[in-house]
């Protein structure tokens, strides 16, 4: 039980990082966007950002992590790459998925995977989540619905991109708790970080202005635009080395579906990151759904801390009446 506790207060801090990444990628893919002459919403601004971000978070890893520099073998390659194409999909697809949309509904749709992470555990694994699970997933999902105000939208491409991405979240965090092993963490997040930031890459070399801004002299004179390099910094420290490292390490202790609904906690902190540094704070319907969101966390937290203490009575009574049949015989 202190192993799960300490995990849910893990990936809580990992997903405040992630909330907090949310402007920080805003400005600095803004800024690289308006520096490539390339005009407002391109592409190029976001996965730019995403590629310098990994790179440097891949290399401040292997920095600080001795043992992401060692026992490296091809099963720890294999499922770097697997996590890393997984996620490198999921960001890119959600960022060409945001410029044909709007950010609430972008974000409504990539937070359907708190439906679609039990769904799939359900079909694909066969093991379907425990009841208070599907409590917590309907009061989160309603919760998402007024956060974002997404009642009203059509659905097209920038839709359906928001929809695939939610999708690909969702494999990606039940990869991670398949694929994840406690001891190779370390080489794992190393890893994903990398091919992250080689998918991101190759990826701005087919976009408008993307060849020159990768450039090295181009690559420095971006980055020391304090909008862009301050920003990139912490995105890599912050967001991609401290959450990415609180999920690989924690994640795979909580059950996919538990993960899942504290992700939902993301654009809750992300709103609060936007409303202290621009001024701009949930209305009233946001606030509601922000709420609604961290009582469904609660809501399962309490009624499976029940469960197990239901559990632990069970046994220790089974355990005394053995004792007793035994003083009998």
């Amino acid at each position: 039980m202190s192993t799960a506790r300490s995990a849910t207060i893990a990936l809580v801090i990992a997903t405040a990082l992630w909330g907090s990444g949310f402007t920080w990628a805003k400005t600095a893919g803004e800024t690289v966007n308006h520096l490539a002459g390339v005009g407002d919403g391109a592409p190029l601004g976001p996965i730019w950002v995403l590629a310098c971000r990994f790179f440097i978070a891949t290399v401040v890893w292997l920095a600080i992590f001795p043992d992401a520099r060692r026992r490296w073998d091809l099963q720890v390659i294999w499922r770097s790459i697997v996590l890393g194409v997984l996620l490198s999909i999921g960001m890119i697809v959600q960022h060409l998925g945001l410029d044909r949309t709007s950010e609430a509904v972008s974000a409504f749709l990539t937070s359907l995977t708190i439906l679609f992470v039990p769904l799939m555990m359900m079909i694909v694994l066969r093991r379907p989540p425990a009841g208070v699970m599907w409590a917590g997933v309907i009061v989160a999902g309603l919760g998402v619905w007024l956060l974002t105000g997404a009642s009203a939208s059509t659905f097209g491409l920038g839709e359906l991109l928001g929809l695939a991405c939610a999708v690909s979240y969702s494999v990606d965090i039940i990869a991670v708790n398949a694929l994840v092993r406690p001891g190779d963490a370390a080489r794992v997040t190393a890893g994903q970080f990398l091919v992250v930031a080689i998918i991101a890459a190759v990826t701005c070399v087919f976009l408008p202005a993307g060849r020159n801004s990768l450039a090295p002299a181009r690559l420095i004179d971006l980055m020391s635009h304090p909008a862009i390099g301050l920003n990139v910094a912490l995105l890599a420290v912050l967001a991609s080395c401290g959450a990415f490292g609180l999920q690989f390490r924690f994640q795979p202790a909580l059950d996919p579906t538990r993960a899942a609904l504290l992700y939902l906690l993301e654009p809750i902190f992300a709103c609060i990151c936007a409303g202290v540094l621009t001024g701009r704070w949930l209305d009233a319907k946001g606030t509601i759904g922000a709420v609604m969101i961290l009582l469904a966390n609660v809501l399962v937290e309490l009624l499976q801390a029940r469960r197990r203490s239901a559990g632990d009575s069970d046994a220790a009574a089974m355990t005394d009446a053995g004792a007793g049949a035994a003083i009998v015989d």
